[in-house]
């Protein structure tokens, strides 16, 4: 207590905590990539394979988008 009869404020008290956010946690499934495919190692940079998978990659993105499921 202080001088005045009131309890001094600690930091803490003074400034709330923020809001913890709340989710659905997301699922780990170990040597998984969560559709139940194990991860394929990823070709060299500067390899045709990788061109082509980027490519693939690219062309599926575009199509979601002109169907309207993409962002």
């Amino acid at each position: 207590m202080n001088s005045s009869g009131h309890l001094s404020v600690s930091d803490n008290a003074a400034r709330p905590m923020a809001k913890a956010k709340r989710g659905r946690p997301k699922k780990v499934v170990n040597g998984e990539n969560g559709n139940g495919a194990t991860p394929r190692p990823q070709a060299a940079v500067g390899t045709l394979t990788r061109t082509k998978s980027l490519l693939a990659a690219a062309l599926k993105v575009w199509e979601l988008k002109q169907r309207g499921l993409g962002s």
